[in-house]
């Protein structure tokens, strides 16, 4: 964890484009949440297979917390690429269409 966090402040002190930089944050915390999930899912699967059902539940309500943080990430990021994806179409020359053309895209 230590490492994760050492190469996140490393590359924190980049010389990076903003959008560079909000995408390497988001995998730098996916990283971090990875980690996590790896570590909590170990510890349930152990508690489980000791017998200790009380302590199990507990920690996979936190491996479930975890996995909810990386599907937001995900999310993020996705939205973030949808986002710079359509920034980019629209600045691409649209093609002038003939006189009455019904384009399907203008019925969205």
């Amino acid at each position: 964890m230590k490492g994760l966090i050492t190469e996140a402040e490393a590359f924190l002190k980049d010389d990076a484009e903003k959008a560079v930089r909000d995408a390497g944050l988001i995998a730098d915390a996916q990283r971090v949440e990875h980690y996590e999930i790896s570590g909590y899912g170990t510890v349930v699967r152990y508690a489980k297979e000791l017998g200790y059902d009380s302590i199990a539940r507990k920690l996979q309500k936190t491996l479930d917390e975890e996995y909810r943080a990386d599907e937001k990430l995900d999310k993020l990021a996705e939205n973030r690429l949808n986002k710079r994806r359509n920034r980019s179409f629209n600045k691409l020359a649209k093609p002038s269409l003939p006189e009455g053309f019904l384009c399907l895209r203008s019925l969205r």
